[in-house]
């Protein structure tokens, strides 16, 4: 544990994680946890994969794990926090959906038409579904998982994980992991294996590129002492955080199943902002702690459980018993995940959030 982790200072000053000589077991328990936990909420509490399928997610692990991984490392050996992390979450899921699977431009992915409501001719984009994805990365793929790992290991959740060698490893996997998901994407689009021919635009790939360039130095204009300071005031217990997370997630979770174009654009948006505001203005004041942020995850990861029930999966059996297992048991682990947290923030003193 930390020995400086007063409200003031809320970062703690560890040496380098090159310097930092730890048994192995210790260091790489956050690192592999955090390489299951992103493909786990990402897909399976997601409700994408069905039950018989669950070994697909090994090739989930290098996309969502690894690139979850590089977010927080990135933002925490830089003494960065949550605001740092949202805006690389983005940047991920710009260059998933922009480059691996190009869902973005794809007037017919997966066999559907995702972007025939509210188009963007000018961009070849769909609004309601660019919005809807990019959301769904920002909160569940990256944010979400680190958050609970890192309230898994409490001790450890600003300090960083990877060696330097470590670092460079994980990027080059997810890096290569886009790159590859990609390729496989234009060779079953350019050869028709099951899927309509779709040729992304060099002005598509271009600002897929620019948008993600622009969000990594974005999330970096954040200076590192505007994470750290906390101020007076009262903050919202953890039950009424859980409740309002669990609360706006589902509406996020919601809006493109059950509203039309441009009015989910308009409810799943004005649910981030609310989000963001009250995140800001709670936040950074001195009550806020790792047991709040562990009820702002709880609340996003019980919202995508109890939308998975409504979930025909799209990998594997479609069969509706079988999905409903892989549900429920799904689900269960998430629990047990989320008790595990709650127990290890009761039984350690944490660094602060």
């Amino acid at each position: 544990m930390s020995k400086n982790t007063s409200p003031s200072d809320p970062v703690p000053r560890t040496r380098p994680a090159d310097d930092a000589p730890e048994p192995r077991r210790r260091r790489w328990a956050p690192v592999v946890s955090l390489l299951l936990l992103a493909p786990f909420v990402a897909e399976l509490l997601l409700g994408d994969i069905a039950l018989t399928s669950v070994g697909f997610v090994v090739v989930l692990v290098p996309l969502y794990g690894c690139g979850a991984l590089l977010v927080r490392e990135l933002a925490r050996r830089t003494g960065r926090g949550w605001p740092t992390i949202a805006l690389l979450a983005g940047a991920f899921g710009v260059l998933e959906e922009g480059f691996a699977t190009m869902s973005l431009f794809n007037p017919d992915f997966a066999g559907y038409r995702l972007l025939d409501e509210s188009p963007l001719p000018f961009l070849g984009m769909g609004a309601e579904w660019t919005v809807y994805v990019l959301s769904l990365h920002v909160v569940w793929s990256i944010c979400t998982p680190i958050a609970l790992t890192e309230t898994l290991f409490p001790d450890r959740a600003r300090v960083p994980w990877l060696r330097t060698r470590g670092l460079v490893v994980t990027s080059v996997v997810f890096l290569l992991t886009v790159a590859l998901y990609g390729a496989g994407t234009l060779y079953s689009t350019w050869t028709g294996t099951g899927v309509p021919m779709f040729r992304p635009s060099a002005a598509q790939m271009i600002a897929t590129a620019v948008a993600a360039v622009v969000l990594v130095l974005a999330a970096f204009a954040v200076r590192p002492g505007a994470v750290t300071s906390r101020l007076p005031g009262s903050v919202p217990s953890p039950v009424l955080v859980l409740a309002g997370s669990l609360l706006l997630a589902s509406v996020v979770r919601q809006s493109a199943d059950h509203l039309p174009g441009w009015v989910s654009v308009v409810v799943c948006l004005s649910a981030e902002v609310a989000a963001v505001a009250a995140l800001r203005r709670y936040g950074h004041r001195r009550g806020w702690g790792p047991a709040h942020v562990l009820a702002a995850a709880s609340g996003a990861v019980v919202a995508y459980a109890w939308s998975g029930f409504l979930l025909t999966p799209i990998v594997g059996t479609t069969d509706p018993v079988v999905a409903r297992a892989g549900n429920v048991l799904f689900t269960l682990v998430a629990v047990a995940v989320l008790a595990l947290a709650a127990r290890r923030l009761g039984t350690t003193t944490p660094a602060r959030p």
